[in-house]
């Protein structure tokens, strides 16, 4: 997915800059005229960021805490923090995404294998 809905404009230590691309299909429908970026894709953004943090493919487990603070939009450039800690049941996934003026969008908590 990171080749059509965002691009990755840098990332340093579990520190993600992402770009929101507009021309992205999924905003075409969701939602004409107010266009936002769905929790499902917003997720899946984060585990991509998190498996090139952590140098091998994951997936969700359990999503323990996830709060979505404000809308993801198009255009919009983000910064996502990853913290991966290993544990006997995964990685332990802590995530946060804020836009350019520190504002909370996505706060997570999970596991992932």
């Amino acid at each position: 997915m990171n080749d059509s809905l965002y691009t990755i404009e840098s990332q340093h230590d579990g520190t993600f800059e992402v770009l929101m691309r507009d021309e992205h299909p999924v905003y075409a429908g969701h939602f004409p005229g107010q266009a936002i970026t769905p929790g499902v894709l917003t997720l899946t953004m984060v585990r991509e960021c998190a498996a090139l943090s952590a140098g091998h493919r994951l997936k969700y487990k359990a999503i323990k805490n996830c709060r979505f603070v404000a809308m993801v939009r198009p255009g919009e450039r983000l910064t996502l923090n990853i913290r991966l800690t290993s544990t006997e049941n995964g990685e332990q996934l802590t995530a946060d995404i804020t836009d350019h003026n520190g504002n909370a969008r996505l706060q997570l908590d999970a596991i992932c294998v």
